[in-house]
């Protein structure tokens, strides 16, 4: 992901243009080879090594410096740091600095050169000491575990072309960080990337208002400005959602971007903009909370199967819901959920607000404990005839426990 620093765009008549570069560029291919060279010939040496032959290769090589700083900062993204706890040396330090202030405490010093000498002779006798250290010994030693001195443990490779996709991308993405609202439009072919790009949005826990028109899918999103709660950890997911966006064959892109309170400015994009997708499409990946979910109903019961939510439920008002999870009894009954998190607090009062009316939906609506701590929310659920009949509390993730009940009940 890419700093507000390291954006490079436009802005012209209240639009927002990003400033792409060409992925094709001769000179910004070799740039990008000799950087991702630098990077793969980097696993066990310093960060600070790194860094340092990196910035020879940005400083001195022609071309725009803030996309090459952006080209570093996104490798950096896919290096590795070994960044555990040296413990070996924190009881070191300890010890150094104990040893210290009991000099110091204990008498005069003709210098520093006397009480370095002493504080050496102090270190040589410890028992962990094989040769008498040196003042440059310890010096190093001390700060080994700076983050400047941590190795490089590995480095998820690229090909240059990628790289300037990604570039490209992060572009976006950095953008949309500072987003209010995002409206996507996509065709209703129902192809697996469609039904793909709604579990990517479900899986970073992103609540939208989907309505159709005719043959066109449109999906309204909160941005991270929009909301109270945790909105860097919603940013970063909403800037993820977008590398999905990349794998349809035609989508249309709008979004309110405003920085630090100034002035708002619209981002539009399609599918022309050039930028490929930089991912795969795991079309069989099964979260991990699924997998959790799925172990824990075959735990209580073999009457229901669970899976990750795959169709659109139509909802009244031409409303659509993509639920998180789908689950069938095995007399053949279907029912779904969807869940609620901290920061979507709006949608489920509109959610609550729809379904108010319903006596034969079969969606089960699952509120955050941290949501229901809220007193609008807590007065809404409790005033809810639907919530009370297909609502659940949870935590963390659904237990069996509060769902099973309701799951009886619709059989």
């Amino acid at each position: 992901m890419l700093t507000k620093d390291l954006l490079q765009y436009k802005t012209k008549k209240g639009q927002i243009l990003p400033q792409f570069v060409n992925p094709a560029d001769n000179q910004l291919l070799a740039i990008a080879e000799q950087l991702i060279a630098v990077f793969e010939e980097s696993p066990n040496k310093p960060r600070a090594t790194l860094l340092e032959t990196s910035k020879h290769i940005v400083d001195s090589t022609p071309g725009a410096l803030i996309v090459k700083r952006g080209l570093e900062k996104l490798l950096l993204d896919r290096t590795e740091f070994d960044t555990t706890p040296n413990e070996e040396l924190i009881a070191f330090r300890q010890k150094l600095f104990t040893e210290t202030s009991r000099l110091l405490s204990q008498g005069q010093f003709e210098n520093y050169a006397d009480y370095q000498r002493k504080v050496l002779g102090t270190m040589a006798e410890q028992p962990s000491s094989e040769v008498a250290p040196t003042a440059e010994d310890l010096g190093a030693k001390i700060y080994a575990d700076l983050p400047s001195c941590q190795p490089v443990l590995g480095f998820k490779t690229l090909s240059a072309e990628h790289l300037l996709h990604r570039y490209n991308t992060a572009q976006v993405q950095g953008l949309l960080l500072h987003s209010d609202t995002l409206t996507l439009k996509l065709t209703d072919s129902m192809t697996a990337e469609l039904r793909q790009l709604f579990k990517y949005l479900r899986f970073n826990q992103l609540l939208s208002t989907i309505r159709k028109a005719e043959e066109l899918y449109q999906i309204s999103v909160d941005g991270p400005l929009n909301l109270f709660y945790k909105t860097k950890r919603y940013g970063m997911n909403l800037a993820n959602f977008f590398v999905a966006v990349l794998h349809q064959p035609k989508w249309e892109l709008t979004a309110e971007i405003q920085f630090r309170n100034k002035q708002r400015y619209w981002l539009s994009l399609d599918e022309s903009c050039g930028i490929k997708p930089i991912s795969q499409q795991f079309l069989a990946y099964i979260p991990e909370d699924i997998q959790l979910f799925q172990t824990m109903l075959r735990n209580k019961t073999d009457d229901w199967q669970i899976r990750p939510g795959s169709q659109f439920l139509p909802l009244p008002g031409d409303l659509y819901c993509f639920p998180d999870y789908q689950l069938v009894h095995k007399s053949g009954v279907e029912t779904a959920i969807e869940l609620f998190h901290p920061w979507h607090q709006g949608h489920l009062i509109a959610r609550l607000n729809t379904l108010a009316e319903q006596t034969e939906m079969s969606l089960i609506l699952g509120v955050s404990k941290e949501l229901e701590k809220k007193p609008l929310i807590a007065e809404a659920l409790m005033t809810s005839a639907y919530f009370s009949q297909f609502g659940f509390i949870f935590r963390d993730v659904p237990t069996i426990r509060t769902l099973l009940p309701i799951l009886n009940s619709l059989v």
